[in-house]
């Protein structure tokens, strides 16, 4: 075949009902008699899901890889990823994608390999590929794009060439590039588990609005069938997110006693450090940096699935680790890089967490984001007050972030330049003292703050810690710990 005869990367979507939501990557529309797929999918990271309707309706999608896979494959043999990646770059020919739609379950579902019929199928869409293009049934990928601008283009039958701001679409695209730069073959699969593989030899992972962690999961008595009957809705086994074990509540190391215990509440950083040392690859980077891309990783599969799918678990997920990192004082020195990056990736998170409708915050419920207000006020005081001589790196990356957040939702992150005490006028004329205190957690005062224990004689401070719960720091002068 010529080279101008190759098509380019091309996922088709035959049989999709018109009006049906669909999106791909950061962008939505609703389907016209006339879409048949997407064309000229740029290399790397794609996610692809459907909805029934554009409100908060479940929507089910799946991960697919553009390009050589091959790229990911490290040689461990820690997991089934490395058999997965070299299968799939096995596969010859371009790279175009077939998912049908399946009107039972309303999703769409990769053609088979173990199917005569699905290859034959397979085929039949690749031959008239050329014929559908041609009728201007297939969209060409954008980064950012309005829905009314697809559907003219599906009306008109043509491109929208005239309408795209090529220099805006390349910022979309290099935006994307970097919200998904970690993730990885081997995180899919511990996450999700084994992908599907379609007649092409090529791997995909679903996810969906209902998919969740075992943590996050509401079991009630009497209920148990709710998975399987979201197993009927989805046409597939709904198997639990395998997140990376994130407890807020005890993050200190087996067997450590008041002060150790104390401290490593306060600075989360042993707890940071022994999910880097567990979870990082022997045989591949060195220093634990594995272990910190697999936890940017998640960061940024829970951040897309929240944005896409408004997915509880994933949000639950993102907030856990954020939280984790944010509350971390020692770290901020000793893994600067990565410290860095993580406030590097929220910036652009931030960034383009209104590209879906509903946006992150609405989609968090009353709290919004003073959650993240809050841990980015400690992460200051952290910063700027308690660690002596942190890196420039962080430092940098923080400011940019604080004054993003100052410009867009007003936040101020330096607690000095906030009145908290003063004199207010009521409607009468009669004047009385304010003193905000909605922070005093923070400041370890009021009712967090520092209280001193008298022990009996006879009485150590271990014995009176192997005595309290585990949620409980206990020493001489213990300090509170705000648990998640």
């Amino acid at each position: 075949m010529p080279l101008s005869l190759i098509p380019s990367p091309t996922i088709l979507v035959p049989q999709l009902p018109p009006k049906t939501l669909v999106g791909i990557d950061l962008v939505t529309f609703t389907s016209t008699p006339n879409f048949h797929g997407i064309r000229d999918l740029p290399s790397g990271w794609h996610f692809l899901y459907t909805g029934t309707t554009a409100s908060f309706s479940l929507r089910c999608g799946a991960w697919f890889y553009v390009g050589n896979i091959g790229v990911f494959d490290s040689g461990s043999n820690q997991n089934n990823a490395g058999t997965i990646v070299r299968a799939s770059a096995g596969s010859h020919g371009p790279d175009i994608y077939i998912w049908k739609w399946n009107s039972e379950s309303e999703t769409m579902e990769p053609l088979r390999a173990d199917s005569e019929a699905d290859r034959q199928e397979a085929m039949r869409h690749k031959a008239n590929l050329g014929t559908v293009a041609q009728r201007g049934g297939l969209f060409s990928y954008r980064s950012r794009v309005s829905s009314r601008m697809i559907q003219a283009q599906s009306e008109q039958q043509g491109p929208m060439q005239d309408e795209i701001d090529e220099e805006e679409e390349q910022e979309g695209r290099k935006d994307w590039a970097d919200l998904t730069k970690n993730i990885t073959p081997k995180l899919f699969s511990r996450i999700r588990g084994d992908p599907e593989l379609d007649v092409d030899n090529r791997p995909r992972w679903m996810v969906t609005t209902g998919s969740s962690a075992e943590r996050d999961s509401d079991r009630i008595p009497g209920l148990e069938q709710n998975s399987e009957e979201l197993e009927q809705v989805t046409g597939e086994p709904e198997s639990e997110f395998a997140f990376l074990p994130v407890d807020l509540k005890r993050t200190w190391r087996e067997g450590a006693v008041g002060r150790e215990r104390t401290e490593a509440a306060q600075d989360r950083s042993w707890a940071l450090g022994d999910l880097v040392d567990r979870y990082s690859d022997n045989e591949g980077k060195e220093g634990g940096q594995s272990g910190e891309a697999q936890i940017l990783g998640e960061l940024q599969f829970t951040f897309l699935m929240v944005l896409t799918l408004m997915n509880y678990s994933c949000l639950q997920q993102w907030k856990r680790l954020l939280e984790l990192v944010l509350t971390c004082q020692n770290a901020i020195k000793t893994r600067e890089s990565f410290m860095a990056s993580v406030l590097r990736l929220l910036l652009l998170q931030l960034k383009r967490c209104d590209d879906v409708e509903g946006g992150l915050f609405d989609i968090d419920g009353e709290e919004g984001g003073e959650f993240l207000r809050r841990l980015l006020m400690k992460f200051r005081r952290s910063l700027y007050e308690v660690v002596d001589n942190p890196g420039a790196a962080v430092k940098t990356e923080f400011d940019k972030l604080a004054t993003w957040v100052k410009n867009e939702y007003d936040w101020e992150l330096n607690r000095e330049a906030i009145v908290r005490r003063g004199m207010v006028q009521l409607e009468d004329g009669e004047q009385v003292e304010l003193e905000m205190n909605d922070e005093d957690g923070d400041d370890e005062t009021g009712e967090y703050a520092p209280i001193v224990v008298d022990l009996e004689e006879g009485t150590t401070a271990q014995d009176l810690d192997i005595e309290a719960d585990d949620s409980t720091q206990c020493t001489t002068t213990p300090l509170p710990h705000r648990s998640e």
